[in-house]
């Protein structure tokens, strides 16, 4: 058995600045990867820099909340991941928007010709179980990528990133051993944000599996732009 480290950023297509961080440390950091958000105001850039750019690798970014829906104005339920998740779990109406929602990023990702490497969500939300079930339902079980289902790490964020920790990364934990798809062993990152002797370490304690460290690279000089650019070259190839 071998160890694989893969580094990558979310919120790939929200906004120019945040591509043009996501692309610097690509180009002169460590960065592996970027997750794709469709329907978003700086998408079209971001497709094209991923085009120009094949050795970035890109997956999709499902996004259900703070963000532009992509089959209606705005969400009902606002930015608040929380309220999405309750109204997702208890409103028909809600799941049958957020079905709509799936199937149609998911069009619009596979519209752009660009290898989908793996999936991940916006503020964590595939870890529902009615999300789960509609991105299984909808990329189905020939999907070649991996996605994000490995048990969090360092990762301290709001409350409601603390409530599925305990109840959608258990169903998560749960699916994985039937899920056709590949996974993420361990994920690391996201609050606080990780300096290069905190990722230097945990990359020295992991032993062989699959590993992703998370990073949200929002501006040239942010924290987890500069950690990115900061890693030694050997660590994104343990």
């Amino acid at each position: 058995m071998s160890r694989e480290i893969i580094f990558i950023a979310d919120d790939f297509g929200m906004t120019d600045e945040i591509n043009d961080a996501i692309l610097h440390t690509h180009l002169s950091g460590q960065l592996t990867g970027a997750a794709l958000m469709m329907a978003q105001p700086a998408t079209d850039s971001a497709v094209a820099l991923a085009r120009a750019h094949p050795s970035l690798q890109i997956g999709w970014h499902l996004h259900l909340n703070d963000s532009v829906p992509a089959t209606i104005d705005r969400w009902p339920w606002g930015a608040s991941p929380a309220r999405a998740g309750f109204s997702i779990g208890l409103s028909h109406k809600a799941r049958r928007l957020m079905r709509r929602e799936v199937a149609r990023q998911w069009e619009l990702f596979q519209a752009t010709g660009l290898e989908c490497r793996f999936i991940n969500s916006h503020h964590h939300l595939h870890a529902h179980p009615f999300v789960y079930r509609a991105l299984l339902d909808t990329v189905g079980p020939q999907f070649q990528g991996w996605i994000r289902l490995g048990t969090p790490r360092a990762f301290h964020s709001t409350r409601f990133s603390l409530l599925w920790s305990v109840l959608g990364w258990t169903y998560l934990e749960r699916r994985r051993r039937l899920s056709a798809w590949r996974s993420t062993d361990t994920l690391w990152g996201v609050r606080p944000h990780l300096n290069p002797e905190e990722v230097h370490a945990i990359v020295a304690s992991l032993p062989d599996g699959f590993h992703e460290f998370l990073f949200h690279p929002r501006t040239r000089t942010c924290p987890d732009t500069l950690c990115l650019l900061q890693l030694v070259p050997s660590v994104a190839h343990s």
